[in-house]
C-alpha cells in the first residue's frame, strides 16, 4: 500500500495542475463572458437584425433581405427587449424610455397583434386622419402626391412624398379591395402603417381580426429599419447590401 505521503504528495501535484489549469483557462473564459456580455447588450439596446419574409414593402424592402433595426431611435419600450413582448397587442402601459416622436414616413419594426415582428411604414399617429382613394393615400384630408415612376405587372410604382418633404417609392395599387379605405381617425398612443407595396400588405388597414395589424401601439414598437446588412434570393444580391432603408 502507498503511504500516506505518497497519497498526499499525488493529491498536491493534482491540486497544483487543476490550479495551472484554471489560471490558464480564465483568461479566455473571462474574455468570453465579456463578449456575450457585449452582444447581448447590443442586441437588446443598440440594433436588431430581422429578416424579410415577404414582398409586402416592396420595392422598399424584398423578400430575402435582412435589415438591421436601430432600437435607440425612438426610446426604448418593453417591445425592445428580445422575448419579453406578450402576444396581445393592447400596449402594456409602461410608455417609452427616453421616448422621442416617431417621424412620418419612417420604416419601422413592432411586435404584431399575434406576438410575430413586423416591418411597415409609419404614416399616422394618433389624432390624425388617415384615407386612401383609388390607391392615394390622404394624412388630414391632404393628399400625398405620388410621381409615377414606371408601370409594372404587380402596381404603378411611383414616388410618395410625405409632407416634411421626404419621399420614397411604392406601389400604387388603384383598384382592389383596399384601394380605397376610411376616412378613420388614428386613436391616441396609436400608429397608422402601410406596406409600400399597398395592394399585397396586410396592414393597419385590415382589423386583428381579419388577419392584418390595425392600429400599432406604439410602446409595441422596436424600432427603425435602418439598413440592409444581407440579402439572398437564389443567391447574394450584392447590389442589395449596404443600402440604406429609405
Amino acid at each position: 500500500m502507498e503511504s500516506s505521503e505518497a497519497i498526499e504528495a499525488a493529491r498536491a501535484r493534482h491540486l497544483a495542475g487543476s490550479e495551472r489549469l484554471a489560471q490558464w483557462l480564465w483568461p479566455f473564459t473571462r474574455l468570453l463572458l465579456l463578449a456575450l456580455t457585449a452582444a447581448l447588450l447590443l442586441r437588446v439596446l443598440i440594433v436588431q437584425p430581422f429578416a424579410i419574409p415577404s414582398s409586402s414593402m416592396a420595392p422598399t424592402l424584398q423578400a430575402g433581405d435582412f435589415v438591421l433595426v436601430d432600437k435607440k431611435a425612438y426610446g426604448w419600450a418593453r417591445a425592445s427587449l428580445p422575448l419579453a413582448a406578450d402576444s396581445g397587442m393592447a400596449g402594456d402601459g409602461g410608455g417609452r424610455l427616453f421616448a422621442s416622436a416617431i417621424p412620418h414616413g419612417d420604416v419601422i419594426a413592432f411586435v404584431g397583434p399575434d406576438g410575430r415582428d413586423y416591418v411597415k411604414r409609419m404614416i399616422a399617429r394618433g389624432g390624425e386622419t388617415v384615407e386612401l382613394r383609388n390607391g392615394l393615400v390622404l394624412l388630414n384630408g391632404v393628399p400625398l402626391p405620388c410621381v409615377p415612376q414606371n408601370a409594372a405587372a404587380d402596381g404603378q410604382l411611383c414616388r410618395e412624398a410625405i409632407p416634411s418633404g421626404r419621399t420614397h417609392l411604392s406601389r400604387d395599387h388603384a383598384q382592389g379591395p383596399r384601394a380605397s379605405f376610411g376616412p378613420v381617425t388614428v386613436p391616441a398612443g396609436h400608429l397608422f402603417v402601410l406596406g409600400d407595396n399597398r395592394g399585397h400588405s396586410a396592414d393597419s388597414r385590415v382589423p386583428a381580426a381579419e388577419g392584418g395589424i390595425g392600429f400599432v401601439p406604439e410602446d409595441k414598437v422596436i424600432g427603425r429599419a435602418a439598413r440592409i446588412f444581407f440579402a439572398y434570393d437564389r443567391g447574394v444580391r450584392w447590389n442589395r447590401i449596404g443600402t440604406p432603408v429609405d
